[in-house]
């Protein structure tokens, strides 16, 4: 076969005919082991390039041998040291109820992989905190849960956290409360759905955002004398700012409301709110 270039007139060119390869079986077994080798080869590398959309749930343990759930967002999956001086949300759950409750009732993990903010789910002793005269077998056995939220709040400065919020629901309210009276150095805000404050007086001024059912027969806003289900006195809601001199605290009341967390449809929206206030997306 002759190959003439159409710019020159220069020498032919020869082009010899090859003959296609034979696939033998040693030819296909060989050519298989070097595609299985370039797949395992590219597909790590595939997936470190996927982003990551979820943020990864820890059971942390610590020295008191007391545990809390830690949501990590993406952002500090990827880069770790991202969250130094970042805010923190520490949620503490209700009586009967556990981390994984808290973290589906109130969706904090949606918002805590949308602005990059770590957050925090203690665990009650069976399922309780003492939170003061309330309640179950935490108040009881008269755990000291103060303590054990100081030492979690301890845990998150040392992975860089800054600002922190605490947050409850029902006895976890009562128990946001009772945290920041005692220890308002380790709290920058408080916020409560369906609790109250269950100790005296706070020793220090807070800053929180309640809100409460007025329809709320299990802590009831405007108190009750004896909760033989809590077996406990519960404070007047409208007395908190009273034992908290200097406190700036705005206590919502949601009419008619029962003794729950707000769910979508409903005109507040509590977990978007008490994000806002605690200012986690800053």
């Amino acid at each position: 076969m002759r190959f003439t270039s159409g710019v020159s007139s220069g020498p032919t060119l020869r082009r010899s005919r090859r003959r296609a390869p034979r696939w033998t079986a040693r030819r296909r077994l060989l050519a298989a082991l070097l595609l299985f080798v370039a797949v395992g080869a590219v597909a790590p590398l595939a997936a470190a390039l996927d982003p990551v959309t979820e943020g990864v749930d820890t059971r942390v343990v610590l020295d008191s041998g007391r545990a809390y759930v830690l949501h990590v967002p993406p952002a500090q999956l990827e880069h770790p040291r991202s969250g130094d001086g970042r805010p923190v949300m520490v949620v503490v759950h209700g009586l009967d109820s556990n981390p994984d409750d808290a973290a589906k009732t109130t969706g904090f993990d949606a918002l805590s992989d949308r602005d990059g903010v770590l957050v925090a789910y203690p665990e009650g002793v069976r399922d309780s905190y003492n939170a003061g005269l309330c309640c179950g077998p935490a108040s009881r056995s008269r755990i000291d849960d103060v303590a054990f939220l100081a030492e979690v709040v301890a845990d998150l400065r040392r992975r860089g956290a800054g600002r922190v919020s605490v947050v409850g629901f029902s006895n976890g309210g009562m128990m946001a409360y009772r945290f920041a009276c005692e220890r308002p150095e380790l709290v920058d805000t408080v916020g409560v759905v369906s609790g109250t404050l269950e100790v005296p007086r706070c020793r220090g001024p807070i800053r929180a955002l309640h809100f409460h059912g007025d329809d709320d027969t299990s802590v009831p806003y405007r108190g009750r004398v004896y909760s033989t289900r809590l077996e406990a006195f519960l404070r007047d809601v409208r007395t908190i700012p009273a034992a908290a001199p200097g406190s700036d605290i705005t206590i919502r009341v949601l009419d008619p409301y029962p003794h729950r967390w707000t769910q979508p449809g409903d005109p507040v929206d509590a977990t978007d709110e008490l994000w806002r206030f605690a200012e986690m997306d800053r």
